[in-house]
């Protein structure tokens, strides 16, 4: 039993380390699956779904001690006995042996990694070495407890009771088509982050519930208050259970807001008509040159950063695996293509967030800091960090011959492989050269009282770079483009 012991304490931790990212998220559509059960019926899922059944799909695994115990609760018997083929026929429930490294004897109760016999007066299916399943539905602990309505979108119903479940597989949301017309919205899938005044994207995702095709529909927008955001009729052609996105237009927002949108036409059914979320505005300004600085911890592959514009359009950033380097100081430079409002993320893909240091500001042109945007110093579990911003000044023209501080000159500009810096100051100076979109490509070390030097930048793939020469007197940048 000590084995057992072992692994329930697995299963527990891993249920709690990984709900924040674990499976497909709720209001996804199931993937179809086809399986035989241990009595060597075959299965589908779509087709008991077209059918009108919800399905209840358990994956667990034998040696779970959480699974066994949600098992022999008798929640899922009950379920079945109820709602089952010999009861409403209404719903369809699995157990799915998700461990591909179990055995036969494991499910009967004879092996050494398992908890009993899951089969003893079980009269709903079992179906055994349903690993692929359980991958294809992203899962990462056991029990994985799912419950599909008709119109194939997923909830995590979980170790639920039996009343839980049976309120759910009856009710209006998870009931299959039976109204003319019934439209419903499934999510908000817009942008949740703005700035004051700054025409910003609504998006949500509906699905056609009803038996007839949805051919048109009336959104409204609004605030918390009653202010009207934003009115759009949508037209189209959505079959029974087919889904969309829906651009519903651009809003303006004075301040966060929580609002509202909903489907104000006719409609079979309105309770599914509306979705709410919070647009949360940014009181962060700045310039377009923004830096980003990393101090990473013992993992280094697992953070990624990235900005985004006001449509979500990812505009810089570093993807995971990029940063190879322990306990190390990373600095990237960023030039904005334009004003607007625009987004920092900073991300841990394993959610424990670690011993970093990360912090993006904002600067003029003679690089000097003029706002701390975001900061974050932070040892405790978190997979996302955010903040918002608003760009209100271009400055680090790219065009040539502008320069960020007179003093300093680069020639030619635009170049094609070596450059005369001129204007650097006496002394020691260290030329370091950063890719407006990623980190620093080159260190050059110039010593002497000369005022000039040629640098070599033939290595260099053609774009745009900001060139900064440091030295004791001051930093002095000036934008440099490699054909």
């Amino acid at each position: 039993m000590k084995s057992l012991v072992s692994f329930f304490c697995c299963c527990a931790f891993l249920s709690y380390a990984t709900i924040s990212t674990a499976q497909l998220p709720d209001g996804s559509i199931a993937p179809d699956w086809t399986a035989t059960d241990i009595n060597g019926i075959e299965h589908n899922l779509y087709s008991y779904l077209d059918s009108g059944y919800a399905v209840i799909m358990d994956m667990s695994a034998t040696w779970c001690g959480p699974c066994w115990n949600y098992h022999t609760a008798g929640v899922l018997e009950d379920l079945h006995a109820t709602h089952g083929p010999d009861g409403t026929n209404t719903v369809r429930v699995f157990m799915i042996e998700s461990d591909d490294s179990t055995t036969d004897d494991d499910l009967h109760g004879t092996g050494s990694n398992t908890w009993g016999d899951w089969t003893d007066g079980v009269d709903y299916g079992i179906i055994d070495n349903g690993g692929s399943i359980f991958n294809t539905y992203e899962c990462t602990y056991y029990p994985t407890i799912f419950t599909i309505c008709p119109n194939r979108i997923l909830d995590q119903t979980g170790q639920a009771s039996f009343e839980s479940h049976s309120n759910y597989i009856q009710s209006m949301s998870c009931a299959p088509a039976s109204l003319p017309l019934d439209a419903g919205i499934l999510s908000y899938t817009g942008s949740t982050n703005s700035c004051p005044g700054v025409p910003t994207p609504l998006s949500v995702r509906i699905i056609n519930n009803g038996l007839e095709p949805l051919t048109s529909c009336t959104f409204q927008a609004s605030t918390l208050f009653g202010t009207d955001l934003l009115t759009y009729e949508w037209t189209g052609n959505l079959d029974t259970y087919e889904i969309i996105d829906v651009e519903l237009g651009d809003a303006s927002f004075a301040t966060t807001s929580f609002f509202f949108v909903d489907i104000i036409s006719e409609d079979g059914y309105e309770g599914n008509n509306s979705v709410s979320t919070t647009m949360n505005l940014s009181s962060q300004t700045a310039t377009s040159l923004v830096r980003v600085q990393f101090s990473s911890d013992g993992t280094p592959a697992d953070n990624r950063w990235a900005i985004s514009d006001g449509s979500g359009a990812e505009v810089a950033g570093i993807g995971f695996g990029e940063m190879t380097d322990s306990n190390s100081d990373y600095t990237w430079w960023v030039n904005l293509p334009t004003t607007g409002c625009y987004k920092f993320d900073l991300y841990d893909q394993t959610g424990n967030g670690g011993a970093i240091a990360c912090d993006i500001s904002t600067f003029n042109e003679a690089l000097e800091n003029i706002n701390t945007i975001f900061t974050a110093n932070n040892s405790g579990f978190w997979s996302n960090l955010n903040k918002g911003f608003l760009v209100n000044e271009i400055n680090l023209s790219i065009a040539e011959g502008t320069v960020a501080v007179p003093t300093l000159s680069i020639q030619p500009n635009p170049n094609h492989g070596s450059v005369n810096v001129q204007g650097w100051a006496d002394g020691t100076t260290e030329i370091l050269i950063y890719h407006t979109t990623g980190g620093l490509v080159k260190h050059i070390s110039l010593k002497g009282i000369r005022s000039n030097a040629t640098i070599d930048v033939s290595d260099l793939a053609p774009g745009v770079y900001l060139l900064s020469a440091q030295s004791p007197q001051g930093i002095e940048s000036i934008r440099m483009i490699k054909k």
